[in-house]
């Protein structure tokens, strides 16, 4: 679904992510639903991509968890970078917001 902005742009719309409906499966009570779910929606590249450029993100993203420090969270934000970058949403990174482990 398009929407025209002008007579020389048109802006993609993605309809909402599950996760609005219900945050906590996604942060607290992480399930092999709400991964299933995360997997299948349409967000899923552009969610991605914010998780990366996210300080400090946690929890489901994109049908990954981010755990909260150390070698899995370097790992899952490898995982949601190669996820945004081959689906054609560039990871922008802020260089003063992670270390070097987590952006190589």
């Amino acid at each position: 679904m398009t929407s025209r902005t002008d007579s020389n742009t048109a802006v993609l719309e993605l309809p909402l992510g599950p996760c609005t409906k219900d945050p906590e499966r996604w942060t607290l009570q992480i399930d092999e639903g709400a991964k299933a779910l995360c997997r299948q929606c349409p967000r899923r590249w552009q969610c991605a991509r914010d998780a990366c450029e996210s300080p400090g993100a946690e929890g489901l993203w994109a049908g990954i968890v981010i755990p909260e420090s150390g070698r899995p969270r370097t790992f899952a934000l490898r995982q949601l970078r190669g996820l945004a970058e081959r689906n054609g949403y560039p990871v922008t990174l802020n260089p003063a917001r992670y270390t070097l482990d987590e952006t190589a």
